[in-house]
């Protein structure tokens, strides 16, 4: 009857509330989003090409002095600048004392992991601990590689170390990064200075305070739950072995996506079995 009366039927369109795109009506298994697409996203908003890591570690060496110290450091980052093809920097703060080291290092990922692999390598320390990787950081300390020296630290009062404390381990790292982190602000500031023309190599009396004590360093250095450089050279870069009875499922895996990234939904294949 609508055709012999001339008039042809529309369909009503559906409220903006009622419609769902082309993406939407897909299933939900064919249109998540994959651990590639969040690596680009968060490298977009970063505005960068590689993840930024920040690591502190200490060292003992033989007794020389700091600038001796400092050069051969240097002869080790040449070295690795020169047989690697990273274009991206060393940053961070490198502060010397006669027998000890204390650094923070960031740059690239692959940078600090070259760098780490060169200095396992080395000779230059007796016992060293890495004690913070902060991977993924948001923004660096200092503009260039900043050094420090200092010959004050025997001579500072002993630090307060609670033996019985059951936190005693957590605590006295805790205490530590909070003196590695002041430190850096308080030199960061003063590289950021314009006033000053000249920068010290050598740290002032204003930093003692803030200065772990050779204690605490020794207290570090001790500890076997932290990795020392050669294991950290060994270890970066290198995927362990977790397999486990959740692997041995079929169909087998046909990429490295760990487990858990992805929320599952009613149209997620079940291998739990039961366990729902």
């Amino acid at each position: 009857m609508a055709a012999a009366s001339g008039r042809v039927s529309k369909k009503k369109p559906l409220p903006y509330f009622m419609q769902r795109s082309e993406d939407a009506v897909l299933p939900s298994f064919q249109n998540r989003r994959t651990l590639a697409d969040h690596v680009k996203d968060n490298m977009l908003c970063a505005g960068r090409k590689s993840y930024f890591q920040r690591i502190v570690y200490v060292g003992r060496h033989p007794k020389v002095s700091a600038m001796t110290i400092r050069d051969r450091f240097l002869k080790v980052i040449k070295e690795m600048q020169e047989k690697t093809f990273n274009e991206v920097k060393l940053f961070g703060l490198m502060i010397n004392f006669d027998e000890y080291s204390m650094h923070m290092i960031e740059s690239a990922e692959e940078t600090i992991g070259e760098y780490m692999r060169y200095l396992a390598d080395s000779d230059l320390f007796e016992c060293s601990r890495v004690v913070l990787v902060y991977n993924n950081i948001n923004q660096r300390f200092f503009r260039k590689l900043v050094w420090r020296f200092a010959d004050y630290l025997n001579g500072l009062p002993p630090a307060v170390i609670d033996a019985k404390d059951p936190n005693v381990v957590q605590n006295t790292i805790n205490a530590f990064m909070v003196k590695v982190y002041t430190l850096c602000k308080m030199v960061r500031s003063e590289e950021l200075d314009e006033r000053s023309a000249f920068k010290s190599l050598y740290l002032d009396e204003n930093y003692e305070e803030h200065t772990p004590d050779a204690v605490v360093l020794e207290y570090i250095l001790g500890l076997n739950c932290l990795f020392n450089i050669q294991e950290y050279g060994q270890f970066y870069g290198v995927l362990p072995d977790v397999t486990t009875f959740r692997d041995k499922v079929w169909p087998i895996p046909d990429d490295m996506t760990p487990y858990d990234v992805f929320d599952s939904g009613k149209y997620q294949v079940n291998l739990t079995f039961g366990d729902v």
